[in-house]
C-alpha cells in the first residue's frame, strides 16, 4: 500500500515554476531518494562482518604468496562489468520498445521479475562459490541494465538514442547502496556532472570501475560455496531494487529539466525536497525509538 506525503508548504512556493502534478511528483522521487537504503539494502551492513574477514583471508593470502589477491579479484570483475556493459546494451533493450504504449505502465515501476531474476542467479553462483562468478557478473550487469532500460522506456525515453544510453549507464556510476546514508544525492549529482562530457567509452569504464568494486564487495560473500548462495540472492535482489530507485529517480529529473528547460532549478528544487524528506525520515525515526509506557498509572 502506497501512502500519499503532501509537498511541504513553504517548497510548494519555492518550486512555483513546476505544475501540481510535477511538484508532487518530484517529492515522491525526493522521498525514494531518501529512503534509498530502505530494509533490503541494509543487507549490506547485515553481511559487512563477513566481508571484512573473508577480505583479510584474501589479504593474509597476498602476503604469503607475494601477490595482489584483493586486487586482482577487484579488477577481474571491473573487466569482467567492463566487457559485459560493451556488449550487451542492445541486448538488454533488445524487444522494450516494441511493447505497445497502450500496456506499458503509466509510470515507471519496479520490476520484480529483474528482481528475482538476480537473485536466483545469485543463489546459483552462490551454491559453488567463487567460480560462479563467471555466470553471476554477466548475467546480474545485464539483468540490471534492462531494468533501468525499461524504467527509461516507461518514462518516456527513445532507447535507441545515444543520449538514453549514456543516462542508463550513468546509474551504474553512481555507485552502490552501501554508501553513506546521509551521502546518497551528494554521490548522485557529482557522477552527473563527472561524467556528463564523457566519451560512452569513458563512460563505461567509469561506470566498470564503480559498479565492479560494488560488485566485488558482494563476491565476497559468496566466497563459501552453499552458506554464499543466501547472501548472493539476497544481495542481488537488493543491488537491482537499488539501481531501479536511481533509475526511476534520474529519468523522472531529465523528464523534468525536458519540460521546464530550467534544470537548475529543478535540481535547487529537489534538493529541498529530499532535505525535507530526510528531516522526515529522522523524526519518525525518533517517534519509533521513544520507549511507549506498557501501561497508564493509576490515579490516586
Amino acid at each position: 500500500m502506497k501512502f500519499y506525503h503532501p509537498v511541504p508548504q513553504d517548497i510548494a512556493e519555492a518550486s512555483g515554476f513546476l505544475t501540481a502534478h510535477e511538484q508532487q511528483d518530484l517529492w515522491q522521487h525526493a522521498i525514494l531518494m531518501a529512503d534509498s537504503r530502505g530494509l533490503m539494502m541494509r543487507l549490506t551492513g547485515m553481511f559487512g562482518r563477513r566481508v571484512e574477514a573473508i577480505r583479510g583471508r584474501f589479504s593474509k593470502a597476498a602476503d604469503r604468496i607475494g601477490g595482489q589477491a584483493w586486487t586482482d579479484l577487484t579488477k577481474r570483475a571491473q573487466d569482467a562489468v567492463e566487457d559485459t556493459l560493451w556488449n550487451s546494451y542492445n541486448l538488454a533493450t533488445f524487444g522494450l520498445e516494441a511493447t505497445p504504449r497502450l500496456l506499458r505502465p503509466k509510470r515507471p515501476n519496479g520490476n520484480q521479475l529483474h528482481k528475482f531474476a538476480a537473485a536466483a542467479s545469485g543463489v546459483a553462483s552462490g551454491f559453488v562459490g567463487l567460480p560462479g562468478v563467471l555466470f553471476d557478473i554477466p548475467f546480474t550487469t545485464t539483468t540490471i541494465l534492462r531494468s533501468i532500460a525499461e524504467v527509461a522506456r516507461d518514462a518516456g525515453e527513445e532507447l535507441s538514442s545515444e543520449e538514453t544510453k549514456r543516462a542508463c549507464l550513468e546509474i551504474l556510476a553512481f555507485g552502490g547502496p552501501s554508501a553513506a546514508d546521509d551521502e546518497t544525492e551528494i554521490g548522485y549529482w557529482a557522477t552527473r556532472i563527472g561524467v556528463n562530457h564523457l566519451a560512452v567509452n569513458l563512460l563505461i569504464k567509469s561506470a566498470a570501475s564503480r559498479f565492479g568494486l560494488v560488485i566485488s564487495e558482494k563476491l565476497l560473500t559468496q566466497a563459501v560455496p552453499v552458506a554464499g548462495a543466501i547472501a548472493g540472492g539476497a544481495l542481488n535482489y537488493a543491488f537491482t531494487d537499488y539501481y531501479q530507485t536511481m533509475a526511476r529517480i534520474q529519468f523522472c529529473l531529465r523528464g523534468l529539466d525536458r519540460r521546464t528547460g530550467q534544470p537548475e532549478a529543478v535540481r535547487s528544487s529537489f534538493e529541498r525536497m529530499v532535505e525535507a524528506a530526510r528531516n522526515r525520515r529522522r523524526i519518525m525515526r525518533r517517534g519509533a525509538a521513544t520507549p511507549q509506557p506498557a501501561y497508564l498509572p493509576r490515579e490516586a
